[in-house]
């Protein structure tokens, strides 16, 4: 395979007339895009630099040393300029210029810690070749998860476990899901959606942005092309820009179970989908509920985004209209959960049913992390320019405010690194699509020319966006949350291999942070205006102590526009909920009243829908909510609370900042979750912090300062109401069942068609010696849509208490001790055996002999 160095030596050989090969890719396919870039003005000398750059860098870590010689033109880097890259460059007797590198790292101690910057570089330009990406432990598949996915692995044992309990989720139940990124959090709530045929139902997905809902429309369409199943309209994401004869086809295919699967926004889901959502829900026809990026409900949802929230009381009209036992399931998943955030979910999507949490969570092993203190702003952005042209890309610069976003990407064109585009909140969807296409160099068509190596970005920026090998994100700012820090650190590495984490601080940082924390919660004086206001201008008629409030309401004195107005009536709603003083809830579909005339009805259907983006439903938890002092007393006590977590937070990232303690256990403390059986932790992962690289020896390569442990959930139990189709033939008090069979062919052509049977009546676990990876999989197919787990290790035998069906060898006389303490226990089990197996307890006596609840495989079949 031709290097990167040697493709990078023949496109300057070849400049201006130079292309790569259309496959290539990584920073070579980067530096070729940016060289036909600087003919354009697209690029800058300073792109064309600091790619090159790379390139020796990546070269260099391999062993080879060698410069590269670069044409001397007006379009392409002087010697100075090349020098300022830290590229080394000296003219050639052929009127060339020799370019080598120098290695560069953000400043750290003396001694022990440069030693440890050193090789981390050396690891991130190693990328997939080095000894510190990502190493999962793969564990073999269920049937269940290769008749969805094709997959014939889990990534990891926490992908298994929360795949497994999505699985075996009961109608109505909620699943929370804290699983690593890398280990597949995505495939987890696909694969049971995805089990049954055409027509067999919907699952909606809801996703924070477009971007990611068109992502993910490409790799579901590609994953149902295989399986030869789609939908009628080959439309997985329903985004607002859609022709409009394609929306209606979408709303049918909802409404009707022909759209498997459907990725798709909270807004969209509170408006347009909310009438086809709800039909489908009422017929049994909507599966699953799954929401992607959850902790963006307590974060967004307490914001700008209020849909995130009141989506809860369109999953409440869900559960109550679908027919009993075809309630949705509801998932929700992310990589990092605050024990807040967990709150918030179980109490706006948990319930009625049962609520599960399998917590997989560890730290991101990839990113380094480097921290620096300026006394002034000017310092500051030498340092961020600096590491921006010197560090691995594609990158990311982080900042806190719209203005400095606009202003730093402009700094950083008129300075050469032109290939950059910012993206903030104000940015709409095309024009984060078009950001991410050029970043990524793909597009909804395939590849495209990459037009981006850095992207300028505040906290809106970021979540949800699975761009792979981001190899550096700087802050050039101070996150106000150690949460809002760490997700914008695990923007990079997304791909497994090490990253780059370098913040620089300066002295308005902390209280502007400070300010940020505050200035999203209301006074309670202002917070009571708010609410009057929407209050006394609700929308009649009231129903049941639920009220109908537009969200544009206003006090006659506010001049600011609707949009930001709407938003601080949000804002004073969530922290009415937060105080539990009201329950927001999606509006209700009205329905024609005796007498009405159809003119009417449908003038009042058709505001309705008009309205609907702008309205809520309340409901008042609290008596006292319309008394203004009591009012005022409740708000303060819950601004007081929130303030004092947001400051806690902001506190643990001033000491990641100071260097007092190890930027992992900072993290891993954050993310611990407070459960009745015990806590619930992170496992901690460092590959360098300032406090590491200080006070421990440099790890030799390869090696971690800390390593987690693999998290290895328990699987959700959920069996309150145990499946246990046979229980008839039970005796008194016994939990274990005998089913045997007399002779060879019994064993092969009735023991498939049993076990089928039972998955079909919820016995979903199997295992034992008895059945071969080819079976269990026919029985899948033939069980389908049902989800078969086999227990390939005896770890559901030995741990699970629910039922399982455990099938033995042929020639197998004796219970092996596993089996023979499963058959003690208080556990239902089904033993699937021949009739020779002797008693566990009583040598020489066979199962069938002395063990009162046993019946032959005919009878077993015949009674299903």
């Amino acid at each position: 395979m031709t290097s990167d160095w040697v493709k990078a030596k023949l496109l300057f050989a070849t400049w201006p007339a130079s292309q790569l090969h259309g496959t290539d890719s990584g920073t070579v396919r980067r530096l070729a895009d940016a060289l036909a870039g600087v003919q354009t003005g697209s690029a800058g000398w300073r792109d064309v630099a600091t790619l090159t750059r790379q390139v020796l860098l990546e070269a260099r870590a391999q062993g080879n040393e060698s410069p590269l010689t670069i044409p001397a033109h007006p379009a392409l880097p002087t010697i100075e300029q090349w020098w300022m890259a830290a590229c080394p460059a000296r003219p050639t007797a052929s009127g060339m210029i020799s370019v080598s590198v120098r290695p560069w790292h953000p400043p750290v101690s003396a001694g022990w810690a440069t030693q440890a910057a050193e090789a981390d570089l050396k690891e991130v330009h190693l990328s997939r070749n080095s000894q510190q990406s990502r190493r999962l432990h793969e564990v073999p598949g269920d049937p269940f998860w290769l008749a969805a996915l094709g997959h014939e692995r889990y990534y990891s044992i926490g992908q298994r476990q929360a795949a497994r309990s999505v699985a075996l989720a009961p109608a109505g139940s909620t699943t929370i899901v804290c699983l690593p990124t890398g280990h597949g959090k995505t495939p987890v709530a696909l694969a049971p959606a995805l089990l049954g045929g055409q027509d067999s139902g919907v699952s909606v997905v809801v996703v924070p942005t477009v971007v990611l809902a068109l992502d993910m429309e490409r790799r579901v369409r590609g994953l149902l092309a295989e399986r030869g199943l789609r939908s009628p309209s080959n439309r997985y994401a329903y985004t607002g820009n859609l022709p409009k004869d394609v929306k209606r086809q979408l709303f049918d295919d909802v409404r009707t179970g022909r759209q498997p699967i459907l990725f798709t926004s909270p807004e969209a889901v509170a408006t347009s989908l909310q009438k086809p959502l709800d039909e489908a829900a009422e017929a049994g026809l909507l599966n699953y509920f799954i929401i992607d990026e959850a902790h963006l409900v307590e974060q967004w949802g307490n914001e700008f985004r209020p849909e995130f929230q009141t989506m809860a009381g369109q999953r409440r009209n869900w559960l109550r209209r679908a027919p009993k036992g075809r309630e949705p399931r509801t998932v929700a998943m992310s990589a990092t959960l605050t024990a807040q955030q967990v709150a918030t979910l179980e109490e706006l999507f948990g319930g009625p049913g049962a609520v599960e949490i399998v917590w997989a969570s560890q730290l991101r092993s990839e990113p380094s992390y480097y921290i620096d203190s300026f006394q002034d702003e000017h310092s500051r952005r030498g340092a961020v320019v600096q590491a921006l042209t010197l560090l691995p890309k594609p990158s990311i610069l982080y900042v806190t405010k719209v203005e400095d976003a606009k202003e730093w990407a402009s700094y950083l064109r008129n300075i050469g690194l032109s290939r950059v585009i910012e993206v903030t909140g104000r940015s709409n969807d095309e024009e984060r699509q078009s950001a991410m296409e050029g970043w990524g160099g793909r597009s909804a068509a395939g590849r495209i020319p990459t037009r981006f190596d850095i992207v300028v970005g505040t906290s809106a920026f970021g979540l949800g966006i699975d761009l792979p090998d981001v190899k550096t994100v700087v802050h050039a700012c101070m996150p106000e949350t150690v949460d809002r820090y760490y997700q914008e650190v695990g923007r990079g590495g997304r791909d497994g291999n090490p990253s780059l984490a370098y913040m620089a601080t300066a002295p308005r940082d902390l209280s502007l942070s400070r300010d940020l924390n505050a200035q999203a919660i209301l006074l309670p004086e202002t917070a009571l205006e708010r609410w009057e206001a929407m209050f006394y201008q609700r929308l009649l008629p009231d129903n049941e102590s639920t009220y109908h409030l537009d969200l544009d309401a206003r006090r006659a004195s506010l001049s600011m526009g609707f949009n930001t107005n709407r938003k601080w009536n949000v804002r004073t709603l969530n922290l009415m909920v937060r105080a539990k003083m009201v329950e927001l809830k999606a509006p209700e579909i009205p329905q024609p009243t005796e007498g009405e005339l159809p003119d009417a009805w449908l003038v009042r259907l058709q505001r309705y829908y008009e309205t609907l983006p702008s309205r809520v439903d309340v409901r008042l938890l609290d008596g006292g909510t319309n008394d203004p002092e009591y009012f005022m007393k409740k708000i303060s006590v819950a601004r007081s609370r929130i303030l004092a977590s947001q400051e806690a937070a902001l506190l643990r990232l001033q000491d990641a900042v100071r260097g007092d303690r190890c930027i992992a256990e900072v993290l891993a403390d954050y993310y611990v979750l407070r459960r009745p059986e015990g806590l619930l932790r992170t496992a901690a992962v460092c590959r360098g912090c300032p406090h590491c690289r200080v006070t421990l020896e440099p790890s030799a390569t390869g090696q971690f300062y800390r390593t987690g442990w693999q998290p290895n959930p328990r699987l959700a139990n959920w069996f309150y109401t145990p499946q246990d189709p046979l229980s008839e033939f039970r005796g008194p008090g016994q939990t274990t069942l005998s089913i045997w069979w007399d002779t060879d062919n019994e064993r092969k052509d009735l023991v498939p068609d049993l076990i089928t049977a039972l998955c079909r009546r919820g016995m979903a676990i199997v295992g034992g010696p008895g059945l071969s990876a080819g079976a269990v999989r026919r029985i899948q197919q033939a069980a389908l849509p049902h989800p078969l787990i086999f227990d390939c290790d005896e770890d559901l035998l030995t741990n699970f208490p629910g039922p399982i069906v455990w099938v033995l060898d042929e020639a197998c006389t004796a219970m092996s001790t596993a089996e023979a303490e499963r058959f003690i226990s208080t556990d239902i089990t089904y033993f699937v055996h021949g009739h020779r197996l002797q008693h566990p307890d009583k040598a020489r006596s066979r199962l069938t002999d002395v063990h009162s609840s046993n019946i032959s495989v005919r009878t077993a079949l015949r009674s299903l």
